[in-house]
């Protein structure tokens, strides 16, 4: 029986001892840092993550311990030009969730479904076949990390303490420095991020905009540079799997959360890292198959900023700039253009599930509606 070992209790290491605890007959563990607090706002996913917390905790709508609401979607407001608003559905049968991490954290690691351990651990002191290191970024960023492209470096937190009970999705608002998820992560709570470029827009401008757009005060949220201020890079590990080491979290890599990619993206890792594990899968075919399943996160998050929104300010003109040089995707999107909705529902029809990184010719076709 091999043994595998996770450190870190964020979202990479929790759903990955969740998948391997299930998936496989490992002997998994976790180690953690006790000192090192969870995300402070909530945090949202797509739809295979909710899936697995069911099949390995047998959480759902009534037995709902991490006091996770529904998403149904994305309602994105303010993007391009033709709709004020308009949604990126999921299934009508089909729901991801919005989520505290503390809790969940707290409830996964005393589940007793894989052995828990709290240290300061370090992958070369561990004795484990394999040894998923979800930690922090690595120091040398310039030498470990290929850089990604994105239009935003920075997010200012907060979180409220009122829930509107009728949002059952992430809200995505476009901003004139960049836009802000609004995510109800529990039953009495709501979380923001105001994403911005700290090159084009100073924290100063941007914490009074986001005031002034969300009324941050009749929500109780105070602003703090310091606190709530976060600057960040995006980008992707030059070598994930190192002998028995294998980066992940934001060890690995790191995109912005426009469209939730993260949780998922891990999902897709874990499972291209069982058939390494498992299955005798070359590590350069899983290396190079998640790069391109990144690629695609990439192209599609960038494609979100084309079309502008309603702000005429410096950011959207300079995120406009970002080109897509993928063949593969602009034959999706010449294809889902000429195609209608009830075509590309239909399961029958070739282009039925995900073709695209994460995301499937309706995921594309939702936002060629909805700015075209």
């Amino acid at each position: 029986m091999k043994k595998i070992t996770f450190i870190g209790k964020g979202n990479a290491g929790l759903f990955g001892a969740l998948h391997f605890s299930y998936y496989s007959n490992a002997e998994v563990e976790l180690i953690y840092d006790p000192n090192i607090p969870a995300e402070k706002v909530g945090q949202a996913t797509v739809l295979e993550a909710p899936q697995l917390l069911w099949k390995s905790l047998g959480l759902n709508w009534y037995d709902n311990p991490i006091s996770a609401t529904p998403k149904l979607g994305i309602l994105y407001e303010n993007w391009g030009t033709k709709k004020e608003k308009f949604m990126h559905p999921f299934d009508f049968g089909a729901t991801a969730i919005h989520y505290s991490p503390k809790k969940l954290q707290d409830y996964i690691i005393n589940s007793g479904k894989f052995k828990v351990t709290e240290g300061n651990a370090e992958p070369k002191d561990i004795d484990s076949d394999f040894i998923f290191d979800c930690r922090g970024k690595l120091p040398n960023e310039d030498k470990e990390y290929d850089f990604l492209r994105s239009p935003l470096n920075a997010v200012i937190l907060g979180q409220g303490d009122t829930c509107d009970p009728k949002q059952m999705w992430t809200r995505a608002v476009a901003t004139p420095d960049g836009w802000t998820f609004v995510i109800p992560n529990t039953t009495n709570t709501t979380s923001y991020g105001y994403l911005y470029n700290d090159k084009i827009t100073s924290f100063e401008k941007a914490s009074k905009n986001f005031n002034k757009l969300f009324n941050l005060a009749k929500q109780n949220i105070y602003l703090n540079e310091k606190a709530d201020n976060f600057k960040f890079k995006s980008y992707i590990a030059k070598e994930p799997i190192r002998d028995n080491v294998i980066l992940s979290g934001n060890r690995l890599f790191f995109l912005e959360p426009l469209e939730s990619t993260g949780v998922q993206a891990y999902l897709t890792w874990y499972r291209l890292c069982y058939d390494y594990i498992f299955l005798g899968a070359k590590k350069e075919e899983v290396v190079n198959k998640f790069k391109t399943n990144v690629q695609a996160l990439e192209n599609f998050i960038l494609w979100h900023y084309q079309f502008g929104s309603k702000y005429k300010t410096k950011f959207w003109k300079e995120a406009a700039k970002y080109k897509i040089n993928c063949s593969t995707f602009k034959d999706i999107v010449k294809y889902c253009s000429i195609h209608t909705f009830d075509y590309l529902r239909d399961l029958r029809q070739p282009f039925n599930s995900s073709v695209y990184g994460q995301f499937s010719p309706l995921d594309f076709k939702y936002w060629i509606d909805g700015v075209y």
